[in-house]
C-alpha cells in the first residue's frame, strides 16, 4: 500500500496538477460564487484520468503483485487527500478574506462558514459516489463518470448554497459570516463529515466490486 501511494504521487500526479488547488484563491474576489471555486478541483481528476489512460496506469498497476482492491484503495485515498487539502486551503483563505482583509459578506451566494464547508463535504461525497465506481466499471473509461459526478455534485452545491443564501429564514441561521448560531452550523458540518465518510467508503466498496469484474 505504501509503495502504491508512492507511485501515485510520484508517477501519476504531475506537479502542475496541484495548480488547481490554488483556484480557491478566487474567494478573494468580492461576491464570487464560492462553491464554484471549490468545484474546479474536478478538472484535476479529469486530467488525472486522461493521464492514467495515456500512461496505461491500470495495466501497469495490475502487473504488480498487489490485489485489485489495493489499487482502488490507493486511488480513493488520493481523491480524499486532494479534496481535503483543497477544503483546508479554502478554509484558510476564507479566514483571511473575512478577518484579515475584511472583504465583507458575499452578495452572490452563501458565505464560507462551517455550514458552507459541511455542504461542500456533501458535494464532494456525491462526486466520489459517482466518479469512483464508474472509473472502475470499464478500464480507462473515466470521462463520463467524471462529467456525470461533477455535474450532479455542482447542481447539488448550487441549489443548496443558493437556497441558504437567499431564503431569509435559512440565511439568518446558516449564512452568518462567523459562528452565529454555532449549534446549527456545527451540526451541518458534522453531518457533512459523516456523509462524506459514509458515501466515500460506499464508493470505494462499489469500485472494488466493479474492478474485480474488469479483465485487463
Amino acid at each position: 500500500m505504501k509503495n502504491l501511494m508512492y507511485k501515485e504521487f510520484r508517477l501519476n500526479i504531475n506537479p502542475g496538477l496541484l495548480l488547481f488547488l490554488t483556484l480557491v484563491f478566487l474567494f478573494f474576489i468580492p461576491s464570487w460564487v464560492f462553491f464554484i471555486a471549490l468545484s474546479y478541483i474536478y478538472f484535476f481528476f479529469m486530467v488525472l484520468g486522461a493521464m492514467d489512460k495515456v500512461n496505461q496506469d491500470l495495466t501497469f498497476a495490475c502487473s504488480l503483485p498487489v490485489p485489485k482492491s489495493s489499487i482502488v484503495s490507493v486511488r480513493t485515498t488520493t481523491v480524499v487527500i486532494i479534496e481535503v487539502v483543497n477544503l483546508v486551503i479554502a478554509g484558510a483563505v476564507s479566514f483571511a478574506r473575512y478577518y484579515w482583509l475584511d472583504l465583507g459578506g458575499n452578495q452572490a451566494g452563501m458565505n464560507t462558514n462551517l455550514a458552507f464547508f459541511g455542504f461542500m463535504l456533501m458535494m464532494y461525497a456525491i462526486f466520489n459516489l459517482i466518479f469512483l465506481p464508474g472509473s472502475y466499471k470499464r478500464a480507462y473509461r473515466m470521462l463520463w463518470p467524471i462529467l456525470g459526478g461533477s455535474l450532479i455534485a455542482v447542481v447539488f452545491g448550487g441549489v443548496v448554497t443558493s437556497v441558504i443564501a437567499f431564503q431569509p429564514d435559512l440565511a439568518r441561521i446558516f449564512n452568518d459570516r462567523g459562528l452565529g448560531h454555532p449549534a446549527a452550523q456545527i451540526t451541518v458540518f458534522v453531518a457533512g463529515l459523516l456523509v462524506y465518510a459514509g458515501l466515500t467508503l460506499l464508493a470505494r466498496h462499489k469500485a472494488v466490486s466493479n474492478f474485480a469484474k474488469v479483465d485487463l
